[in-house]
This record gives structure tokens, C-alpha cells and sequence, in this order.
């Protein structure tokens, strides 16, 4: 222990005394430590970290799931009861399912807010005392519709209401009903979802938040999330073939589709078991980009330890011929290295909060709330960045060390700086100079790739109108409206809009094109003789006015549109794309032809065929579709109508004005108006997340390994002045000797280059599926970045070696 602290001590006063090298080293080390601990911070908040609550260690979450199938699901209020009443491994089972609510306030603007239903267990399971007030009582999460009260976030209560502490007990007008204010929630209270709602209310108002039929006796239908809290002794396995069994119980009189039906008990999460699975590859993918820029990191300070460990020559050999070991004299080395690799770790765990924080407020889709996840270092986080800023400092500091302790004393003591102490370490450090080149020619390959496709994405054709579409979605379930009443009112709003300057066309549909609410439809030709076995071919389908195609420039190859008369008196017909076409009915004509919605439904006669889009998603171009026109009886079944405007220019000004002309029909109305290009760009939000980080780690993995080659080429320059200035004496130009030096640099870049090209070649393929068109072996891309990165590399190793020749031989030769 003594020796390590005169280890310690020396290695204080050897850092010192050369500060550059030093904050150089701790700098180049910290960059890798702290974005590596970043995305490890990420990944601990969301998939490692459990569930902020009293106890998380004993909270579970429960999931249906069917026998031999993937994927899970959620319950019915009737399982939760039945779960919740003859469980004997949990102490506690707590019900909360999603939802929004109308706020209306006075005069002031109706806000449309998260809201959250929960059984009256859920603050009590968690943990959570209100900050002002109570939670539900047990009463209220009885009878149906009789108790409507509300809990606030805290958040949300500040915000609305100022943080008035006289709310509580007072009432406030949600979907047209009086809630009474019982309680604020914790301040920092999340939950068991990482996007915090407005409000929290008994899960026994569903019908009001829903704004159609009570839930609570349909015992097919999921919608409800399940969270449970273990008794003291019972384990995870014991309560998985408890839940089995009573999951048997509970389906043994359902249809044989449902028989195979079991529950799952799953350690408190945020996120689903296939949520995770899907999660994996990426996490996967960003420890390897981060960690090759901590391995070119440490090739960095590596090569500044091998030339240093040169300068230190003398040193090494004094301290063998006084008795010095090998061992001796590389653990001395080491425990330097391990300094500057702790420092760094201290200074990489700052870079890691303010980093891991800045992510998670732009890493979510456009229009979506910040997430609220605990991202501060926590033991795991401690104990990674220990590990990491051990293993930098051995990667780092180990090589030189052992290069530097191979000394024959005497020789050492002897021997001059110049040509023959440059040629030590000399494969070494080209063997981290094509790392260096490799690695950060692999991720701004990557980063090209990611950017290339990201600028094709923004230009592809949609094969409808995206650049000037308004989309306004007006919140009338909420108003208790009906079909006819939803289709009344658009029919007004529709023609208010019509008459305002610029505006080309009104429509409305029931999903609108690249959204994120999808219907989907059984569907077969008429006629055709299908086994009652045979499983029918499912298409998405839309709901849409006869201007549906104009205003979206949706081009119709044959037949025609609907007609304003055959919408109204519910007749028969059907527009279908291209590629249902072709599926039903290859190589005849399909107008006038018949296609059924299931075996047992009326026929639907083919009047047009329209061009083939990317209404779906954004990377396939030819999915079977279905359009019917919108008529009160379909209705019914689907959520709110969208009304779409396309004008002739930008459609900013119009989706201003849109909510106002809404309100304008209904008072107490709530809408939302966007561009139809948030919804492009929600598409592109991956390819957008994915080219920022590759392109910001792929040029910090530059400007590293830029640093790199500039020092390997300085201290080649340095050590070798002598032969430079002899080289000059002697007539030697300055244009050739700087060729010589940028040649033997030049060669590492070219062999660090290729090897990057072939790692890249390798693993480009698995960013296919976001590259939207793009080869993953792009010829622009893979030309285009090596010669980025060459003119970058030769460039780093120019300038050192052309002022190396701008020195005076003779004064030189005077000073050696």
C-alpha cells in the first residue's frame, strides 16, 4: 500500500509538471467515458431502473397473453375484478387505463388534457401521499358515474390554477360534467407511464371520459393496464402459476379463442416485454457507436503515452539500473494512466447528466410530450462509469506502459532523441492511427447513410399532397354528439371554411394519411369460393367524403370518385387502390366489380380505382387499400372524423384560424389543427434522431482521431528535426520532404480506411429498414465520406510537416 501511494504521489507530480498532455489526455477520455455513460444512463431509466414507487423491488406488472402467440394485451374491468378478488400472491391489485377530458373554465379557451382512470388502490399500491388533499376513497371505485371526482398533477395544478391551494374541494367542468377537486398529486409523482397525464380520475367515470357505453361489464374487450404489489415471502414464479391457473378459470366459458389465454407477471416496468425486446437492437447499436469513439478515444491517448513514454526514455533506464523492475516500472505507468482515466471519469459523469437530460427532451416524436424518466445516476450508473474509466485507463496506459518499461538501460541512458528513440513504439502507434481512422470512418459511414436517407425521406413522393393540407380534428365524442349531429357539424364548419380565401377544397375521413390510428377490414371478391377455414386478407380502410381525393391530389386512374348523393343515402360502393385491384382481380377490369367485408356482409360495387400511396406507411408504396364513403351508419363504430383543407399556398395562417371557426358553430368545442407534414415528419422522427446522434459521435470520432494523427505526425516531426534539417542541408526541397512525411501518415489512413469500408459494408445492412429506398451499400455515401475523412487525415498530418521545413537547418543542427 505504501509503494501504490509513492506510485500515486510521483504520478501527481509527473501529470503536473506537463499540464498539456494532461488536459489533453483527461479531456480526449472524458468525451468517450461521459457519452458512454449517457446511453447507459438512458437505457438504465428506461428498461433497468423499476417502477418509482414504495418498495419497486415487490411491484409487478400483469399481461394477457395466448398460448404460442407473440406479443401481450391488456384486460377487461370483469378480469381485473376476478384477478384482484382471488389472487392469494398479491397484497394489492390496481387497475388504471388512458383517456383524455375536456376542460372547460369560464370563458376561457376548452383544453383537451391527459387523463388517467385508476382504481381507488393505485396512489396506495404506489406509495403516494398527495401534496395537498387525498387520494379515492374505496366508495368511489364502486357504483358507476356516481362519484365524479379528480386528483391533479402537480405539474398541471401549477400551471392551470397558479399552485391555488383553495382548488381543493372546489369544482371544475371536465366533459361536461362537475368534478370535485380532492387532492394534488406528489410533485414529482410519475406513475406507471413515463408520459405523466393532467389528471387522475375513479376508474368507475370511464363512461363520461369515454364519452360512450360504461366498460365495466364487457368482459371481451381489454382497455385496462393491471399493476400488482407482491406480499412479503411470495416470488415472481409463485404468483406466474397462480395468475395460470386462476387465467383458466376465468376463460373456461369463452370462446376456444380465448381458452388458451394466460397471464403474465413481469417485473415493474414502463415498457411491455415485446416493448423491450424491440428496444434491445437499438440499445445494442448505440453502446457500439459509443463505444468505438471510446476505444478511438483511448487509441488517442494511448499514442500521446507511447510518445511521451519515448521523451521518457532516460528515466526508464535510470530506474532499471538502480534496481527498478519491469513489473515495477509498468505498474507505475499503469497507476498514471489510471489517474487521468479517474479524472476523466469524474468529468465524464457531468458530461453524462447534462447529456442523458438533453436527449430525453428531444428524443420523442414531434407533437409527443417529454417523457419523464429518471435518468440520474443511480448505483448501476456508478458502478459502469467505475468500470468504464477502469477498463479506459488499463486500454490506454497498458501497451505504452509495457513499450515503454522494454529498456537496455545503458542504451537508454546513452541514447539521443532523434530518428532511432522515433522509430520505437512506431508500429504501435500506427496500429492505433488505423484504428482510430477505421473506427471513425465506420460511424460517419453510418452517419452518411442515416443523413442521405433523412434527405430522401423529406423528398419522397407520398403520392398525395403533403405541403399544403390542413388537418383539423374537432373533439365532439367528448360534447356527447351522434353521428348525424358529428356529420351536421362538419357539413356547416366545412362550408365556413370553404368560403375563406386561398381554401381549394374541404373533406373529412376518419384516418388521415400517415397518422397513427389505423382500420383495418376483412375483405374477398364476390363470388369467389373461399373454405370456411381459409383466413380472409386483411387491408386497411378509410371512411371519406367525395372530395376526399381532390383535396388531397390523390389522382384517380379509373372510374370515378363517390358522389354527394350515394354518401347521404348509403349506397353500396367502393373506391379501391391500384394494388387491391390487382390482388382481387389480376389482369381484368375491376370497375363494376364486387368485393364483401367478411363472409356475411352486403357487396360493395367498385366504382374507381385510384393510384397507389404511401398513406399507411411511409416505406411501403403499394399496400392493398379500401376506400367507403362516410355515411351516419359507419360512423358509429369510429372515432372522431378528421376534416382536411387543402389551400393554395401555406396553410400556417388557415391553421391558426381553424380552431376559432370551429368554436364558432360550438362554444364549448375542443379542436386540434396541424399541417398535414407533422404527420411526414413524425414518420421521419427515427431517420431524424438516428442521423443527428450518428452524425455528431461519426464527427467526434473525427476531430479524435484528427487529434491523434496531428500528434503522431508532431512528434515524428519533432524527433525527427535532425534528419529533416539534414535532408535540407543537403538540397533536399521542402515540397518533397513534406510528401514524405504526409506519405508514410497517409499510408496508415489508407489501411484504417479500408478497414472501416469493410466494417461498414457489414453492418450498413441492418440499417436497411430505416434508409427508405436507399441501398445500404450507397456508392455516394461510401465515396463520398472516405474522401471527407481522407482530406480531413491529410490535412491534420499537412500542416505539421510543412512547418517543419520552414525551420532554419543550420540553427537547428547548431541546437542538436
Amino acid at each position: 500500500m505504501g509503494t501504490l501511494i509513492q506510485d500515486i504521489r510521483y504520478g501527481l507530480r509527473v501529470l503536473a509538471k506537463r499540464p498539456g498532455f494532461t488536459i489533453a489526455a483527461v479531456l480526449t477520455l472524458a468525451l468517450g467515458i461521459g457519452l458512454n455513460t449517457a446511453i447507459f444512463s438512458l437505457y438504465n431509466g428506461v428498461l433497468l431502473r423499476p417502477l418509482p414507487a414504495r418498495d419497486p423491488e415487490r411491484l409487478v406488472n400483469l399481461y394477457s397473453a395466448v398460448q404460442g402467440e407473440l406479443g401481450t394485451g391488456i384486460f377487461s374491468y370483469p378480469a381485473y375484478v376476478y384477478y384482484r378478488d382471488r389472487s392469494t400472491s398479491f397484497s394489492s391489485v390496481a387497475a388504471y387505463a388512458g383517456g383524455r377530458m375536456l376542460l372547460s373554465a369560464g370563458g376561457a379557451t376548452p383544453e383537451l388534457l391527459q387523463a388517467q382512470m385508476v382504481s381507488a388502490n393505485f396512489f396506495d399500491l404506489l406509495g403516494a401521499s398527495p401534496a395537498l388533499g387525498r387520494s379515492f376513497s374505496p366508495e368511489e371505485d364502486e357504483t358507476p358515474g356516481s362519484h365524479p371526482v379528480v386528483m391533479l398533477n402537480y405539474n398541471f395544478w401549477q400551471r392551470r390554477f397558479g399552485g391555488d391551494a383553495g382548488l381543493v374541494g372546489r369544482t371544475i367542468t371536465l366533459n361536461n360534467m362537475a368534478y370535485t377537486v380532492i387532492g394534488i398529486a406528489p410533485r414529482d409523482f410519475i406513475g406507471c407511464d413515463p408520459e405523466v397525464p393532467d389528471l387522475w380520475v375513479p376508474i368507475m367515470m370511464n363512461a363520461n371520459v369515454h364519452s360512450g357505453p360504461d366498460m365495466l361489464e364487457n368482459r371481451e374487450d381489454g382497455w385496462i393496464f393491471l399493476v400488482a404489489r407482491l406480499k412479503p415471502g411470495a416470488t415472481i414464479s409463485q404468483a406466474q402459476s397462480e395468475m395460470a391457473v386462476l387465467a383458466n378459470q376465468f376463460h373456461a366459458s369463452d370462446e376456444r379463442s380465448l381458452r388458451n389465454s394466460t397471464v403474465l407477471v413481469i417485473k415493474g416496468s414502463f415498457l411491455k416485454p415485446e416493448q423491450k425486446s424491440d428496444l434491445a437492437p437499438l440499445a445494442l447499436a448505440l453502446m457500439i457507436a459509443v463505444g468505438l469513439v471510446l476505444l478511438i478515444a483511448c487509441a488517442n491517448v494511448a499514442n500521446l503515452q507511447l510518445a511521451r513514454g519515448v521523451t521518457r526514455q532516460k528515466e526508464m533506464g535510470v530506474r532499471i539500473a538502480l534496481g527498478a523492475s519491469r513489473a515495477r516500472l509498468v505498474r507505475q505507468m499503469v497507476v498514471e494512466s489510471l489517474m487521468l482515466s479517474g479524472v476523466a471519469g469524474v468529468a465524464g459523469l457531468l458530461i453524462a447528466w447534462w447529456a442523458a437530460a438533453l436527449a430525453l427532451r428531444v428524443a420523442h416524436p414531434p407533437g409527443a410530450p417529454a417523457l419523464s424518466l429518471d435518468v440520474s445516476p443511480d448505483w448501476r450508473v456508478a458502478l459502469y462509469l467505475a468500470g468504464i474509466s477502469l477498463l479506459s485507463g488499463v486500454v490506454s496506459g497498458l501497451m505504452p506502459a509495457l513499450r515503454a518499461s522494454r529498456q537496455d538501460p545503458l542504451v537508454a541512458i546513452r541514447e539521443e532523441s532523434g530518428t532511432s528513440t522515433y522509430r520505437k513504439g512506431r508500429r504501435m502507434r500506427s496500429v492505433f492511427v488505423v484504428a482510430q481512422v477505421g473506427g471513425s470512418l465506420f460511424l460517419l459511414i453510418a452517419a452518411g447513410l442515416l443523413v442521405r436517407a433523412l434527405h430522401k425521406a423529406q423528398r419522397i413522393d407520398t403520392g398525395f399532397d403533403v405541403a399544403h393540407v390542413a388537418v383539423l380534428t374537432p373533439d365532439l365524442l367528448v360534447l356527447g354528439y351522434d353521428s348525424a349531429r358529428r356529420l351536421e357539424f362538419d357539413r356547416r364548419l366545412a362550408e365556413r371554411i370553404q368560403a375563406l380565401p386561398g381554401v381549394r377544397n374541404v373533406a373529412t375521413s376518419t384516418t388521415v394519411p400517415l397518422g397513427n390510428d389505423f382500420s383495418q377490414t376483412s375483405v374477398f371478391a364476390d363470388g369467389e369460393d373461399l373454405p370456411a377455414e381459409q383466413k380472409l386478407p386483411i387491408v386497411n380502410f378509410n371512411l371519406v367524403s367525395p372530395e376526399f381525393f381532390d383535396t388531397l391530389g390523390i389522382s384517380v386512374a379509373r372510374g370515378r370518385s363517390f358522389t354527394a348523393q350515394e354518401s347521404s343515402a348509403g349506397a353500396r360502393v367502393a373506391v379501391v387502390n391500384e394494388s387491391l385491384a390487382r390482388q382481387l382481380w389480376p389482369g381484368q377490369e375491376p370497375i363494376g366489380k364486387r368485393l364483401r367485408q367478411g363472409r356475411k356482409s352486403s357487396p360493395f360495387e367498385i366504382v374507381g380505382v385510384v393510384r397507389d400511396t404511401r398513406n399507411v406507411y411511409l416505406w411501403s408504396a403499394s399496400l392493398p387499400y379500401l376506400y367507403l364513403p362516410l355515411q351516419p351508419a359507419a360512423l358509429d363504430e369510429f372515432h372522431e372524423p378528421k376534416i382536411l383543407v387543402s389551400v393554395k399556398g401555406d396553410p400556417g395562417p388557415l391553421i391558426a384560424a381553424l380552431p376559432g371557426l370551429a368554436r364558432e358553430i360550438e362554444p364549448k368545442l375542443s379542436s386540434t389543427a396541424k399541417p398535414l407534414e407533422e404527420n411526414l415528419s413524425f414518420w421521419i422522427w427515427p431517420s431524424q434522431i438516428g442521423a443527428l446522434l450518428a452524425a455528431t459521435l461519426g464527427l467526434l470520432a473525427l476531430l479524435l482521431a484528427s487529434v491523434g494523427i496531428v500528434s503522431v505526425t508532431s512528434f515524428a516531426v519533432s524527433q525527427r528535426t535532425k534528419e529533416i534539417c539534414i535532408r535540407m542541408a543537403l538540397g533536399a526541397h521542402p515540397g518533397g520532404v513534406v510528401r514524405l512525411l504526409v506519405w508514410q501518415v497517409g499510408k496508415l489512413v489508407a489501411i484504417g480506411a479500408a478497414i472501416g469500408l469493410l466494417a461498414a459494408a457489414a453492418a450498413s445492412r441492418l440499417l436497411a429498414q430505416v434508409l427508405y429506398g436507399l441501398s445500404a451499400l450507397d456508392g455516394v455515401t461510401l465515396v463520398g465520406v472516405t474522401l471527407f475523412l481522407f482530406s480531413i487525415a491529410l490535412a491534420s498530418c499537412y500542416f505539421p510537416a510543412r512547418r517543419a521545413t520552414l525551420v532554419d537547418p543550420m540553427q537547428a543542427l547548431r541546437e542538436e
